[in-house]
């Protein structure tokens, strides 16, 4: 699955469940996997405001997010 960048803006527009299991969806498929405990409401505004072009993808900002919320992860 490719993300472009209109799947990204309909992705933003999510609420912060259907977001949550989009975000476990796509990792699933790619082979990761995430806990089943939705991250806070902060942490998905992150999570927005880069996938609507808000805000540049930080790979920094991005690998602490998704080690946050992998299973096994802290």
């Amino acid at each position: 699955m490719k993300l472009n960048r209109e799947l990204m803006k309909e992705m933003s527009k999510k609420n912060d469940a259907e977001l949550w299991d989009e975000i476990r969806r796509i990792a699933a498929e790619k082979g990761f996997s995430l806990k089943d405990i939705k991250p806070s409401h902060e942490d998905l505004e992150k999570v927005r405001s880069m996938l609507s072009g808000n805000e540049k993808i930080n790979v920094a900002d991005a690998m602490r997010l998704a080690n946050k919320y992998k299973s096994g992860g802290k």
